[in-house]
This record gives structure tokens, sequence and C-alpha cells, in this order.
């Protein structure tokens, strides 16, 4: 039996509450509704920072195509993109570009530069 650092899991405790209830088919069929809830995997909600990197990583995407690979960070911030202000705002929406497929990471020692995927 799993236990967590707080003893037995919710799960578990449902799982031997429907074992010694086996003769009241009311009672294992609740529990069996509420094991199912609980263990159930939940959907990640995707953050509105996300939805705009990811938004921003097409534009990205086609600026590179444009202006051709290789280019870093800064090269990024350069090129116009009113969002894209900072370094660190540039670094954020490429780790969603590669994500997404659209782009490819180069790093060579401590250069890293971004190109088509």
């Amino acid at each position: 039996m799993a236990t967590n650092t707080n003893g037995i899991t919710r799960a578990d405790a449902l799982t031997i509450a429907m074992e010694r209830c086996a003769d009241l088919p009311d009672v294992v069929e609740t529990l069996a509704k509420m094991y199912a809830s609980i263990t159930k995997p939940r959907a990640k909600q995707v953050s509105k920072a996300r939805l705009g990197n990811e938004r921003l990583a097409s534009l990205v995407r086609d600026a590179i195509s444009a202006k051709g690979d290789g280019m870093s960070t800064k090269d990024i911030v350069n090129l116009g993109i009113a969002e894209i202000t900072t370094t660190q705002k540039a670094a954020a929406v490429c780790r969603v570009a590669c994500e997404l497929g659209y782009l490819h990471k180069n790093v060579d020692g401590k250069s890293v530069t971004y190109s088509l995927a």
C-alpha cells in the first residue's frame, strides 16, 4: 500500500473502504466515483504568458527566416518586434519556439544562437 509523508493516501483509503463495504453496492458505487475523481489526470493550464510567447514565436520564426539563421537573443531584440525588448524575453520566446519545433538552439561554448528547425 503506497503511503505519502502523512501516512495513507486518500486513494488507498477509498480502496480499503470499497473492499470492506463489498456487500453494500450503493456505498461501493459512491466510493468508486470518489476514487475516480481523485485519481484522474489533471489537464495543465496554459498561462497567459505562454500563449503570448507562442504568438511571438511565430513572429520570431518569420523574422529569422527573412534575416538568416544563427541569430542570438540580442539580435532578436534588435529585430524591432514591439513586445520583445529584453534578451530575457527573447530567450523565453525562443525557448517556446524550440518547443513548438519552429527553431533549433545551437550551443557553441558560451555562444547560443537560434536557427530554423
